[in-house]
């Protein structure tokens, strides 16, 4: 009988790359210059308990997300037109952003596609940075969203 040297039992589970990730923001190509992206979307949770009882009872409440983006300021002619777009509350419901992972590495794609659509963010706070290391402005950015919407599907 063959045994794992540490006695562990896997299997390969597949392989992607990172080129096969993007992100995009709704009218707005590459040239943002996103360094990483986090977001936390959640939902109030109530417990309400009956007395004499043993029930529990779970109540949903309403959604709300934050979502923080590290990025480099550039020289991109689109930072203007992107701070008017997200900044502006009047223009949440248009402002969305997505993120696509494609499963597989190059032409060995496996056939699945993930995506992440945040919808309706606008922006709450923008920070800034810059060491005399390398001289470059980070930004991180916090935007406010109303919904998360996730999809799996076979690419083609």
């Amino acid at each position: 009988m063959t045994t794992d040297i540490f006695s562990h039992d896997v299997a390969y589970g597949g392989s992607f790359s990172a080129d096969g990730a993007a992100i995009t923001f709704a009218n707005f190509g590459a040239g943002l210059i996103v360094q990483s992206l986090q977001y936390v979307y959640q939902q109030a949770i109530s417990r309400v308990y009956e007395l004499g009882s043993k029930f529990v009872y779970l109540i949903a409440g309403r959604t709300q997300g934050q979502l923080s983006i590290h990025r480099i300021l550039g020289p991109s002619m689109l930072m203007p037109a992107f701070y008017t777009q997200f900044g502006d509350v009047c223009n949440a419901g248009e402002n969305h952003l997505s993120f696509r992972a494609t499963m597989g590495c190059g032409s060995h794609d496996s056939g699945q596609s993930q995506l992440i659509s945040i919808r309706s963010a606008v922006i709450s706070q923008i920070g800034g940075a810059v060491t005399t290391q390398d001289m470059v402005l980070n930004e991180t950015m916090a935007m406010a969203f109303l919904s998360l919407l996730y999809e799996s599907k076979e690419t083609e």
